[in-house]
């Protein structure tokens, strides 16, 4: 079986040929895509920033339920984008979830640099309720978009689950099962899959991409694009 990762390295080899210069990638939270994210970078000459780390810094970041709309820094997120298309290059700051007891906090700064830029994250592209209108500025900076959809919801609360109980024995700080399971049934109350993320595949508005995976993570298929 081919691996997601290899799909998508096709896939971003694929859209650096054609010209592209800034890609999405919008998959649920505990799918894996942070960690696509960091593999991706060793293999190709391929930046990878998370919407994770535009993160407002604590304490900040209190004032909002991390994840949910409205928890990131939009004029920074875009400005980076914009310089990366300019320049080649962006600095970005980093976010290590593991400070503040689990809720994470901002941890410096690195270098963007590559011929493509891959900004990965749960909700990136998606739209239908008010608050993600404020993001719809920095999606239109994407050249595409690439969905990895999950079997079910069940499987996702699963996935964040697994996700955070690897940090855990890695020892690092990570949410207790109760607040991990608040979270995703929050995600998905504030943002539901058929108001924000079934019109990304059902009436895409940019060049648009998809991949299905199964239970274990493992793609059904290829890339295809919508």
């Amino acid at each position: 079986m081919v691996s997601t990762l290899c799909l998508l390295e096709h896939w971003c080899v694929d859209r650096a040929a054609a010209g592209q210069k800034i890609l999405g990638l919008c998959a649920p939270p505990g799918s894996g895509k942070s960690w696509l994210a960091c593999q991706l970078q060793s293999r190709l000459d391929v930046a990878c920033l998370s919407l994770d780390d535009l993160y407002w810094p604590q304490p900040q970041l209190q004032l909002h339920q991390r994840g949910l709309p409205g928890s990131h820094d939009l004029q920074l997120l875009k400005q980076v984008l914009a310089d990366f298309r300019q320049h080649g290059k962006a600095i970005a700051p980093c976010f290590a979830k593991e400070l503040a007891a689990g809720a994470g906090d901002r941890q410096g700064q690195r270098l963007l640099a590559g011929k493509l830029l891959l900004l990965e994250g749960w909700c990136v592209g998606a739209r239908g309720v008010p608050a993600l209108q404020p993001y719809q500025p920095v999606w239109q900076q994407l050249d595409g978009l690439l969905l990895l959809r999950p079997p079910s919801l069940g499987r996702v609360m699963r996935w964040r689950l697994q996700a955070e109980a690897k940090q855990r024995q890695q020892g690092g700080g990570a949410l207790p099962a109760r607040l991990v399971a608040t979270m995703v049934q929050s995600f998905y109350q504030h943002l539901p899959v058929e108001q924000c993320f079934a019109p990304l595949w059902q009436q895409p508005q940019l060049p648009t991409w998809q991949l299905n995976l199964n239970y274990k993570r493992q793609p059904l298929g290829f890339i295809e694009a919508i």
